[in-house]
């Protein structure tokens, strides 16, 4: 069993405090277990190098660092920033966007010297929809600038940062932004500037980013490197440093297209473009497993194969469990963990680069049914509809038992169903902590999503259309309305909803309870992944390092994150489905999972509004469509419980006195009328009460 020479005690203790925090339903989010290097249906399997499995240190052997590079001088701050640089954007014409992301030995070194490997990465041909900008400007002064709460600044006219999204016309348009303040990071001379999109960016699609007139705390104004300012007067084209040279005619792009929206070259401090992902990068592999996977299955989808049926009679509204498993097709192959005794999973790649079948695997499914589902002895049972639960944070499909799910089962007429999330259920963690250490490893949580998503996917249309008719729902008179086929999910189940429903056939409605996404953002923010930091920085000590490895990680992580499917709900929806809809119910105030990451879904005009009135304190978040009740459709209701909102703009999870009011929207009967309403006709209702009781913002 191979073991890093430094920092196990920590890891260990991390690990320890994970297993407390995980479990249950509740969590803010995340987990690992899945390693790999992979490739995009346009990318030969040669290109992506072999396994990730990360980590190549024995005993106490020390790795001797491979020579860094490339790196953009324009940010000699550090070797990856500014990030997303395009210097990581080399052509290629096999792609759909025209270039491949390749950091080369770019990527950052742990404790022990081994370098982070890049080949899983050039799977992408393009960064993310939820990059953020990363770039380093010591001691920076962050007054007047866009924040969390705040986005308007990012939209003026003399905003010292600017941001353009590139339409299909070419023409620019400008984009939003807010500024995050890494307080993690004690030193301000070295503290990361963090900007992140206000929006989701749209796949394929180039944007400029521009800084000018940004100063320190002392007043002083930011020279530009020596590499941008040759660029800028454009010496860098007959320059010594060739690799320079030849990014000329790129930055004169860039420099005319900011001309010609008034912003002068020699008014800029660092400006850079780089291109968004495509659809087939970053959804390419998931839509062909689900094709592939129900060539295999029918159209009926796999079989169940109940192993028990157990009557509850503990005082509950749940009346019986039926629990069992069924059979999927795999995508996955077995290999060792780092660190550790055990094996993980990552994608079996065919000769085309796409994830081929590799036997099935077995998955295990859990059914709720409520006492008003089981008729006495000779009368006929009422109908219920059939919704699929997703569970929390690293927990399992045992979650579908809670007894609030028996009270809206029991009281409006449903069936609940569940599985686990492979990739991040309880049998993922000690996946996560093989990782930590050398995050080369972190393509086994971006692969083994991919099959976790693909089993919802098939679960749900297997028990759309074979549960009805299963002997042991039939012999005990049970009636089931497949029509009523919905989805609903609380805490991570809510997060990865949005995914699952727009990556399922068969689920046009979605509740996501307690929800978020982009979890590169969500990490920062929550107080269920104080130990994750602990265990990354055991690996990777210093602060910049963790924030890039945060940024590039979701460059893969995207292929399964909300963040990238928020769009193929309603306004893109994948090939022969949709539109979707889903009811997002936040709470106020929320320790686990930022409330504001669905903020941005409503500046991106993708038919997911703010419902008013939003928020006593921040009626209406600035740039965000909203919408008035009662509204046909897609919506975001804010639940608010008395919790403050914590202090906007600062990287790290919230501090308050309050309880935590993670858990109250799915105990709350107003609540669960809404999402009830919803799901059965599309349609959201105001169920605010006027004299303030908790439960949504009072009218």
């Amino acid at each position: 069993m191979r073991r890093p020479p430094r920092s196990l005690s920590i890891l260990a203790a991390a690990a320890a405090l994970l297993a407390t925090a995980c479990g249950d339903d509740g969590g803010g989010d995340i987990v690992a277990d899945t390693d790999a290097t992979v490739a995009t249906d346009t990318v030969s399997p040669g290109d992506t190098g072999g396994d990730a499995t990360g980590g190549d240190t024995e005993g106490g052997d020390t790795v001797t660092p491979a020579t860094e590079g490339p790196c953009d001088p324009i940010d000699p701050s550090q070797c990856l920033l500014p990030y997303p640089s395009n210097v990581y954007l080399v052509p290629d014409t096999a792609r759909t966007t025209g270039v491949t992301l390749d950091f080369g030995d770019a990527l950052p070194t742990n404790v022990d010297g081994k370098r982070m490997e890049s080949a899983a990465y050039r799977r992408m041909d393009g960064y993310g929809v939820g990059t953020p900008v990363l770039v380093g400007f010591p001691n920076v002064d962050l007054d007047g600038l866009a924040t969390e709460f705040h986005t308007d600044p990012s939209l003026a006219e003399d905003a010292k940062i600017l941001w353009y999204e590139e339409q299909p016309d070419g023409s620019l348009e400008r984009f939003p932004y807010f500024v995050d303040k890494d307080v993690s990071d004690s030193d301000p001379a070295t503290r990361v500037l963090i900007v992140r999109p206000g929006a989701l960016m749209k796949e394929a699609t180039r944007y400029i980013v521009a800084f000018r007139g940004m100063k320190d705390t002392a007043g002083t104004t930011y020279a530009p490197s020596a590499a941008f300012a040759a660029l800028v007067d454009g010496s860098a084209a007959t320059g010594s440093d060739a690799a320079l040279a030849v990014r000329q005619p790129r930055f004169d792009a860039v420099f005319a297209d900011l001309a010609g929206e008034g912003v002068d070259k020699s008014t800029l401090q660092l400006a850079w473009d780089f291109t968004t992902a495509s659809c087939d990068a970053l959804h390419g592999p998931m839509q062909h497993m689900i094709a592939d996977a129900f060539a295999t299955t029918g159209d009926d989808g796999p079989e169940l194969h109940v192993d028990a049926v157990e009557e509850i009679d503990d005082g509950s509204d749940w009346g019986l469990e039926i629990r069992g498993t069924f059979d999927v097709p795999s995508y996955m192959r077995e290999v060792p963990m780092t660190f550790q005794d055990g094996t993980v999973f990552v994608f079996n790649l065919g000769a085309d680069g796409l994830p081929a079948q590799n036997g099935t695997a077995t998955a295990p499914f859990w059914l709720r049914i409520p006492k008003s589902a089981i008729p006495a002895s000779g009368e006929t049972g009422v109908a219920h509809g059939i919704a699929m639960y997703g569970h929390g944070q690293n927990g399992s499909g045992t979650q579908v038992r809670g007894g609030w799910l028996g009270r809206i089962a029991n009281n409006h007429q449903y069936v609940f169903y569940s599985t686990d999330m492979w990739g991040m259920s309880e049998d993922d963690v000690l996946g996560l902590f093989d990782v930590l250490l050398d995050m080369s490893g972190f393509p086994r949580l971006a692969d083994r999503m991919h099959q976790g998503i693909l089993n919802h996917v098939l679960l749900a249309r297997t028990m759309t259309r074979r549960l009805a008719t299963l002997p042991e729902i039939t012999s005990r008179g049970i009636v089931l309305d497949p029509a009523r086929s919905y989805y609903t999910g609380i805490s991570q189940g809510g997060i990865y909803g949005a995914t699952v429903v727009a990556a399922s056939p068969d689920l046009q409605r979605g509740h996501l309870g307690v929800p978020g996404n982009n979890y590169g953002f969500l990490l920062t923010r929550s107080r269920n992944f104080d130990v994750f930091f602990l265990g990354i920085a055991a690996g990777y000590p210093e602060r910049w390092k963790q924030l890039a490895l945060l940024a590039t990680i979701m460059q893969i992580w995207e292929q399964t994150d909300p963040v990238s499917y928020l769009r193929h709900l309603h306004a893109d929806p994948f090939p022969g489905q949709g539109p979707n809809e889903v009811l997002l119910a936040p709470a106020k105030g929320d320790v686990q999972v930022a409330v504001t990451s669905n903020e941005w879904i409503a500046r991106s005009d993708i038919g997911i509004p703010i419902m008013t009135p939003y928020d006593t304190v921040r009626t209406s978040p600035s740039g965000t469509e909203t919408a008035t009740y009662p509204r046909t459709g897609s919506g975001i209701v804010l639940y608010d419980f008395g919790n403050p909102w914590p202090d906007e703009s600062v990287n790290q999870p919230p501090t308050s006195d309050f309880a935590d009011p993670h858990e109250l929207p799915r105990r709350n009967d107003l609540h669960n009328a809404q999402l009830i309403h919803f799901l059965e006709t599309g349609e959201i209702i105001d169920v605010c009460s006027d004299d303030g009781t908790p439960g949504c913002t009072p009218n």
